[in-house]
């Protein structure tokens, strides 16, 4: 982007991004630092596995304490509450295309602030399927797409390929205000749909996986799980937003 001229004066603000000369001339960080002004961010006593909100200083999530967890983190970028909320459920229901770019410069923003000391080898979306009965566009595949093009000196080792590392050859069940059991048995469905094409691929890469929103971890999880028994070294995951949950059995 350096061939284009600079923005002058301060960005309009999250959610006003559509609007903003900086979404097309400012560098991916000013996007990324100017949403935190209006996000809820995450808290600096949150949970460092899951980036779950604490309860009495514990975190009342099964995920951190399950001795068969596979994901080694579960990063956030924010809270789900307010504009970002409304945003997510606009791009992904409504067919709010445009915010992929929008989401795919405060995921590269996110990279360049916390993870420039630590890249990831390889950053891949949890896949989406796409066809019958499934999602009417790969929405987590966009914004990885998104990242990947706004990434103009190629920093990032984002998942573009084609096919892609892994992908979902299956609908499955939706997992968004599900008990805890049926978000157990959505994940587990989420994972026996997944495949990976190419396993040379991800040997020995430490993975970073992306998706929009997080509740339990289960799914994301599930994703870790399939990723290192096809020999991954490390999987994390980072999501544009954690979604505060109680578990409700």
């Amino acid at each position: 982007m350096t061939s284009i001229e600079a923005p002058v004066g301060e960005p309009l603000g999250f959610p006003k991004c559509r609007d903003c000369p900086y979404l097309r001339a400012g560098p991916a960080r000013v996007c990324y630092q100017c949403a935190n002004q209006s996000m809820e961010h995450i808290s600096d006593n949150a949970c460092t596995i899951c980036s779950q909100m604490m309860v009495d200083g514990e975190c009342p999530n099964w995920l951190c304490t399950d001795p068969t967890r596979r994901v080694t983190r579960i990063s956030a970028i924010a809270y789900l509450s307010g504009s970002l909320r409304s945003r997510i459920i606009a791009y992904k229901y409504d067919g709010r295309y445009a915010w992929a770019l929008i989401f795919g410069r405060l995921l590269l923003g996110w990279l360049e602030e916390n993870r420039r000391n630590e890249p990831p080898d390889l950053i891949v979306a949890n896949p989406t399927f796409v066809g019958t009965g499934g999602a009417a566009y790969g929405h987590t595949e966009l914004v990885i797409d998104a990242a990947a093009k706004e990434d103009v000196v190629g920093e990032w080792h984002f998942d573009i390929s084609d096919p892609r590392a892994i992908i979902k050859v299956a609908a499955t069940e939706r997992s968004a205000r599900n008990t805890a059991t049926a978000k157990k048995a959505a994940a587990t469905a989420h994972r026996g749909a997944l495949r990976i094409p190419d396993i040379s691929e991800i040997v020995g890469k430490r993975i970073l996986v992306y998706d929009d929103v997080c509740t339990t971890g289960r799914q994301l999880d599930g994703v870790a799980s399939l990723l290192l028994d096809h020999g991954a070294a490390e999987v994390e995951a980072v999501v544009l937003a954690r979604a505060p949950w109680r578990p409700r059995g």
